[in-house]
């Protein structure tokens, strides 16, 4: 990814208004950097314990006990595996579970997801998790870097109460299946106190440390869908008394592709993927049922509403013709990441202030997909990737490779990041 960027010129950042740089001062990255090491012990121990989904027993565990040693009061959503805490005048307030919004003052979130992916890992680190599971998106990175933000933050908390605002925590479970987003939401993240502005980051495994890349609509939206198709099975040998399913989710899947070919204009961004087509044990055995799954991506919401309700009459034309009544299930459907210009440029500013030698670049702009986008689409946010390489140009694999490796060398760096934004934010909004 570095040689990719090499032709785009670094842009500089806001400058930070005069509160948001005194709030932020010029020592953070000093004070993270004199934990660097508890960071990275903290990163692989969580590392070494990945979880799936809305799911994270053991992580939501650790994080507790990280923010308990902290004194930092905290809630668990989703079952208990979304922590939640609060630092400045809304953590006193935590005990009872309540902190009236027109009580709050400024009130900014801070994100960092936590769940893991279903590979098996390869880097060869010393610390590489080995329950057939892995943190091959760097969430890690993210959960460790908001800890030591957290333990910055709680040595200023006497000036958070002063200025009566709060900072709070969001460890989020079930990012990468796009459920924990809305989970938490579901159980009041969103409330007591209600946060005026939200930020989050993203490591990227390929790109080099100091490098910020940011945009808008930063990433597309996504709708998961599972099409189950019900024949009728029988023997291979007679397939004129049976009816099959197969055959029915070869043309479905055709015609899905037509509709980016013929439906979708030539300018818009489109993908529609699907990655699972199962039917069928054995060779000569035809099978009762044929399932599809597969996702739909873009940046445009009216043409995503129009191609989902598409994709269901040509599934269900195609079903009839071939006699194989259909069932569209939804996995997933969540909008696309579009942030708020205003916080993004400020957080650049706050970014900028703390780590002045990054570069940044506009360029974010990219056909995945996030589930902050649940929440950006609710309060004001702005949402980063920041670089996480190793130095080994080498070792530079893509996130969700089971190779995938990422910079402890970040971590200190993104927990002044972090600590800077709601920092800057707070004063900026007295």
């Amino acid at each position: 990814m570095a040689s990719a960027l090499s032709d785009f010129q670094p842009q500089p950042a806001p400058q930070a208004t005069a509160a948001a740089q005194a709030a932020i001062g010029d020592g953070l990255v000093a004070e993270a950097q004199a934990f660097a090491d508890e960071l990275a012990a903290w990163r692989h121990d969580l590392h070494q314990m990945p979880e799936l989904g809305n799911n994270l027993p053991q992580t939501s565990a650790y994080i507790q006990a990280r923010l308990d040693e902290m004194d930092i009061p905290h809630t668990t959503l989703v079952d208990g595996s979304c922590v939640v805490g609060l630092i400045g005048a809304g953590a006193a307030a935590q005990g009872n579970g309540t902190c009236k919004d027109e009580q709050a003052g400024a009130v900014v979130m801070l994100r960092g997801d936590m769940d893991a992916l279903p590979v098996a890992e390869e880097s060869g680190e010393p610390f590489a998790s080995t329950n057939g599971c892995m943190h091959a998106c760097g969430h890690d990175m993210h959960a460790t870097a908001l800890l030591g933000a957290a333990r910055l933050l709680k040595a200023r908390e006497a000036e958070l109460v002063e200025a009566n605002a709060t900072v709070k925590l969001l460890f989020q479970p079930g990012e990468e299946t796009f459920e924990g987003a809305r989970a938490a939401i579901a159980d009041g993240l969103l409330e007591n106190p209600r946060p005026q502005a939200a930020f989050a980051m993203h490591v990227n495994s390929q790109s080099p440390l100091g490098l910020v890349l940011y945009g808008s609509p930063a990433l597309s939206g996504v709708y998961g869908f599972r099409i189950t198709l019900q024949g009728k099975g029988g023997h291979g040998s007679s397939p004129e008394i049976c009816i099959d399913p197969i055959t029915a989710g070869v043309h479905v899947h055709l015609a899905l592709q037509e509709l980016i070919s013929r439906e979708v204009p030539a300018a818009k961004e489109v993908a529609l993927t699907v990655g699972k087509f199962a039917g069928g044990l054995a060779a000569n055995v035809i099978p009762d049922t044929c399932v599809l799954e597969g996702t739909l991506r873009g940046f445009d919401v009216e043409l995503m509403a129009h191609l989902k309700t598409r994709i269901a009459e040509v599934v269900n034309g195609v079903a009839t013709t071939y006699r194989t009544p259909a069932t569209i299930e939804t996995l997933s459907d969540v909008p696309p990441l579009v942030l708020d210009s205003d916080m993004t440029q400020a957080s650049l500013g706050y970014v900028g202030a703390v780590l002045p030698k990054t570069a940044f670049l506009p360029l974010f702009h990219a056909m995945a997909s996030e589930d902050f986008a649940l929440i950006s689409s609710k309060i004001p946010s702005a949402y980063f990737t920041v670089g996480a390489a190793v130095t080994d140009t080498d070792e530079h694999f893509a996130q969700h490779h089971p190779k995938a490796r990422f910079n402890d060398a970040e971590l200190p760096l993104g927990a002044a990041a972090y600590t800077a934004v709601a920092l800057g934010y707070i004063a900026d909004h007295r």
